[in-house]
């Protein structure tokens, strides 16, 4: 039953993904009605797998779903990880409540001050940060696993939003100059080599608890 509600999850997650390029690409500009509703919900539809999955696959629920401690006496110093990227993951989202773009003069500016100065993208950042203290502090090892996963598509996210959705919209020109004064998507240095640093902690960890205990 378990592994049923992780892959309609995971579905969900994709179908959303690949629905939301469909409407942005053939559907925005023809039907707006369709595309406002959708703007009011596909965040829901994106934040349901990403909130979900570490829960029900936490290892606190083993009696329930069967899912061991992957960190085992280590977990106390990942939920304290967890946490902080949870507030980094809030901080964030208060930071880029401020619109990616602004109206001046009557023309659509790209919005490039504040936490867009940092990073291109700090939503998906807000997301892979807030996933990953969830899989800390719930003890998931099916979250670990899908977790290369999840990076790698707000990766692609990122990179077709800025060639389908920026480009065309802010121009070409203005695009490049962004990007060469803020060459991070997602994480920027030194954090993007510390998440490196922590992945292969936590594989490492992973690797001496199966030994331990097998």
């Amino acid at each position: 039953m378990l592994i049923i509600i992780n892959l309609v999850l995971i579905i969900i997650f994709l179908i959303n993904f690949i629905l939301y390029w469909i409407i942005t690409l053939k559907i925005k500009g023809s039907n707006t009605k369709f595309w406002n509703f959708y703007k009011k919900i596909y965040l829901i539809l994106w934040s349901i797998p990403l909130i979900s999955l570490p829960i029900i696959n936490s290892s606190f629920f083993s009696q329930f779903n069967g899912q061991e401690s992957y960190f085992k006496e280590y977990w106390i110093w990942f939920l304290v990880l967890g946490i902080i990227f949870i507030g980094v993951g809030i901080k964030l989202g208060m930071m880029y409540i401020n619109k990616r773009e602004y109206i001046e003069n009557g023309n659509i500016k790209l919005n490039i001050k504040g936490v867009y100065e940092i990073m291109r993208h700090p939503i998906y950042t807000d997301w892979a940060l807030t996933f990953l203290g969830l899989s800390f502090i719930f003890d998931s090892f099916i979250s670990l696993l899908c977790a290369p996963f999840l990076l790698l598509l707000l990766e692609l996210q990122a990179v077709l939003e800025e060639r389908f959705i920026f480009i065309p919209k802010y121009g070409a020109k203005r695009m490049a100059s962004y990007k060469k004064k803020t060459p991070y998507k997602l994480f920027p240095t030194p954090y993007n080599g510390l998440l490196v640093i922590i992945a292969i902690f936590v594989v490492y960890i992973g690797i001496l608890n199966f030994f331990i205990y097998n």
